[in-house]
């Protein structure tokens, strides 16, 4: 499972059929009444922020995408019906959102499940190039949370004893996270094969993430200035921005440039194995390893005496939205020590029991909001309408998710579009053979050097640990303040 951007991505050239909702069905769903429930405030952060940047004549990709192949040409017919059973499952697929920018108020509108039909359109042959063109037009286009249906999917229809068809689709930010996306392949393959076997799916009940926005904001009203989730929240803000890349990356303020991808392998299964435990002999986990690890990686390059970031926490706090699909994930600040009293060079060992703790408190403040927080502090703002996002630190272990031991069989990879960037956002997964770093950076002269620099820095950092079990900091390069 690799997180593909979609410019690199080469299906393999054939048959392309649409699986498209009827335009009674469109109509139908443009004319659904307003539902209760408000946005989340994820969702409403994504929604205005895509509106500024379509009044800018921003380009942007908020989707996240799925493929994955089957054996056998698809029976394109069997899939249709799967997919309209896998919408059902998961009603804030069936939703959509209007907008009155003169009053900043975001509506949600319900499409009856009884509306919903998908129906399969062949779109004939396609070269690999034309596959992938067509695609990234279709999801930037297509993937709308202010229209319905908010996904797109289609399939390759793979030809002859040996064919192998590939299924992709792509679903708008607001409605799916990267967790979320990824139970897909194991659910609709499930679906899939229930229509041509006539058994049913044996598939858990899911929670619906329309019952979560509801809950997210009756539990924001709650808090108060007071609370110490809030102060938390609020000391970090009034601290500053969080801290941006050890290293110069040659930009200029306010400007966000186009991204340079990057994939770079950190473990194989038994390093991953070994760095486990060098963290669990220090009482901490692997997600506190990475942490005091770039922590350290920013001591040593760029003079950086503590971490002081954001980083993903997901919001899956109860078993029925464990296999929901929806944005089940917040940001939270880390911050900890990384070098010792008067700046001397810290110790693997010394630190991640410290990140460690940082990560607990940060989980603890996964159902607060941010936006919430600048609701309850005057003075403060969040630029949602900014098209550059804070640099973050994510990790997910794959191993958990259902299906993640087919994925290699069936070439099942998620896709991402393009984006502009201004910093470097790091996107750790861990496989069941390897663990690997996605990131992207902004394409300038001197990032294009840093950037790689740090990386591998930070990955001999992280082998070493994984080698011996622990790691010193050599301290900040000479000269640096």
């Amino acid at each position: 499972m690799l997180m593909t951007p979609i410019t690199e991505y080469s299906p393999a050239p054939g048959e392309l059929t649409e699986f498209l909702i009827p335009e009674a069905a469109l109509r139908a769903a443009a004319a659904a009444p307003e539902h209760p429930a408000p946005p989340s405030y994820v969702q409403e952060n994504h929604l205005w922020r895509q509106l500024a940047n379509r009044a800018a004549g921003r380009e942007q990709s908020p989707w996240l995408g799925v493929v994955f192949d089957l054996p056998g040409r698809l029976d394109t017919r069997a899939m249709a019906a799967a997919l309209a059973t896998w919408v059902r499952r998961h009603p804030t697929l069936l939703t959509w959102f209007s907008a009155d920018p003169a009053t900043r108020t975001i509506r949600r509108h319900a499409v009856p499940p009884e509306v919903l039909a998908v129906e399969p359109v062949s779109r004939g042959h396609h070269t690999s190039s034309a596959l992938r063109e067509w695609m990234q037009e279709r999801f930037d286009g297509a993937t709308d949370p202010l229209a319905w249906p908010p996904f797109v999917a289609g399939a390759v229809l793979g030809e002859g004893p040996e064919a192998r068809s590939t299924v992709h689709l792509a679903i708008d930010h607001c409605h799916t996270d990267g967790y979320s996306v990824l139970l897909v392949f194991q659910e609709l393959r499930a679906l899939y094969e229930a229509e041509l076997s006539g058994i049913p799916a044996k598939l858990p009940e899911t929670g619906s993430y329309v019952d979560y926005c509801t809950l997210d904001r009756e539990r924001a009203a709650l808090l108060d200035t007071d609370a110490p989730e809030v102060a938390r929240w609020r000391s970090f803000f009034l601290a500053g921005p969080p801290r941006t890349f050890p290293l110069e990356l040659g930009i200029e303020p306010g400007r966000t440039y186009p991204s340079v991808p990057v994939e770079m392998d950190l473990f194989d299964a038994t390093e991953a194995e070994a760095f486990a435990q060098a963290c669990k002999e220090h009482g901490a986990g692997f997600i506190g390893g990475l942490h005091a690890a770039i922590g350290l990686a920013g001591h040593e390059l760029g003079g950086h005496a503590s971490y002081r970031g954001l980083t993903v926490v997901h919001t899956r706090n109860e078993r029925r939205w464990l296999r929901s699909q929806g944005w089940f994930i917040n940001l939270a600040p880390v911050e900890f020590p990384v070098a010792e009293d008067g700046g001397s060079a810290a110790s693997f060992s010394q630190v991640v029991g410290h990140a460690q703790a940082a990560f607990g408190e940060a989980q603890s403040l996964a159902g607060v909001s941010p936006v919430r927080v600048v609701e309850l502090t005057p003075g403060l703002t969040v630029q949602a309408d900014d098209s550059a996002v804070l640099p973050m630190v994510s990790y997910m272990d794959f191993r958990h998710i259902p299906g993640s031991k087919d994925w290699a069989e069936a070439d099942c990879n998620a896709l991402v579009g393009p984006n502009r960037s201004a910093d470097v956002s790091l996107w750790i997964n861990r496989l069941w053979d390897r663990v690997y770093l996605k990131t992207h950076y902004p394409d300038t002269p001197i990032a294009r050097t840093t950037v790689p620099r740090y990386l591998t820095h930070l990955r001999a950092t992280l082998r070493e640990i994984a080698r011996t079990g622990d790691y010193r900091s050599g301290g900040p390069p000479a000269g640096t303040p």
